[in-house]
């Protein structure tokens, strides 16, 4: 670290600039826009869920951008209209009326990601930029901080999720850590502590051998899906980029999600915790994530 008496002023290492975008699709849109020297630069998308959208490692972008990029948050939450506003991001929480395809009246990964952020507070120090918010999705509240450290490649969101309502109720939650080219590319390679890994149907089965290689891109390929079970981390590994990154959850499964498509081309690494247990009113949780990026050289 910098010693004080060397360093006039916090911008010269930590700046977390918010902003409100003023054209195309995301226009009106809050950002804040987070550097930290040596460390994981982050976009943080208070009306998406104060999710984490474009990030970046010393230069090296992390994070898989679809072609739809930042947009609104839906109005109709139900169905399969979560996909129309997926702009992908390092970061999307899948949460928490439902995670998966749309089931009981409730739609495709719930709705937290339409939730827009209150109390929003920004944090900074020689050691680390810190934003919090608070997000309702009802029943829940959830109170968020997200910290990304200076001089280090580490990245660590928490959450405290509080069921407010009178009843009982289900929260599923999913961090969906979402990774595309230069490290999900031609000759990096992802791992994982499972203890075996699960396809989710056909088209993941078909595919079972080579989960952790970045496959050829394809016309119309269909999304592969498969549980590592029992796994406590994913490590993705590119000497393209000069990079590995680590994902590390306090939950107790793990998901990848690979989509092949030419024009799509995902990686998706996605801790979860898809109880089918109530919480008890005024009970909470609590959960978090780390994301880490060490370079090669």
């Amino acid at each position: 670290m910098i010693a004080a008496p060397r360093l006039p002023s916090l911008d010269q290492i930590a700046t977390a600039v918010q902003s409100l975008v003023t054209d195309g699709p995301a226009a009106g849109c809050r950002a804040i826009d987070v550097r930290v020297w040596g460390g994981i630069d982050i976009r943080v998308l208070p009306d998406r869920g104060f999710d984490i959208g474009a990030a970046w490692f010393r230069g090296v972008p992390l994070a898989w951008i679809s072609d739809i990029g930042e947009r609104p948050p839906l109005e109709d939450r139900l169905g399969d209209h979560w996909r129309e506003r997926f702009g992908g991001g390092l970061v999307v929480t899948c949460g928490l009326s439902n995670v998966g395809a749309p089931s009981e009246g409730h739609g495709l990964h719930g709705t937290y990601s339409h939730r827009r952020a209150t109390d929003v507070h920004v944090e900074r120090s020689a050691e680390e930029v810190a934003l919090r918010a608070r997000i309702s999705d009802p029943p829940f509240e959830v109170e968020r901080r997200i910290a990304t450290r200076l001089a280090t490649g580490l990245l660590r969101i928490d959450d405290r999720v509080r069921n407010a309502g009178a009843e009982a109720a289900p929260a599923p939650m999913l961090y969906h850590v979402n990774v595309g080219a230069p490290l999900w590319d031609e000759g990096g390679y992802l791992e994982t502590d499972a203890d075996e890994i699960v396809p989710r149907d056909a088209a993941a089965a078909a595919g079972l051998a080579t989960w952790g290689i970045p496959p050829t891109p394809a016309d119309g390929a269909p999304e592969r899906v498969f549980e590592h079970v029992g796994a406590t981390e994913a490590r993705l590994t590119s000497a393209a980029a000069g990079l590995t990154l680590t994902v590390r959850s306090s939950f107790p499964r793990l998901w990848q999600w690979v989509h092949p498509a030419t024009g799509v081309y995902a990686l998706g690494i996605e801790p979860a915790n898809c109880s089918v247990l109530g919480r008890a009113p005024d009970e909470v949780r609590e959960s978090w994530l780390t994301i880490e990026a060490r370079s090669h050289a």
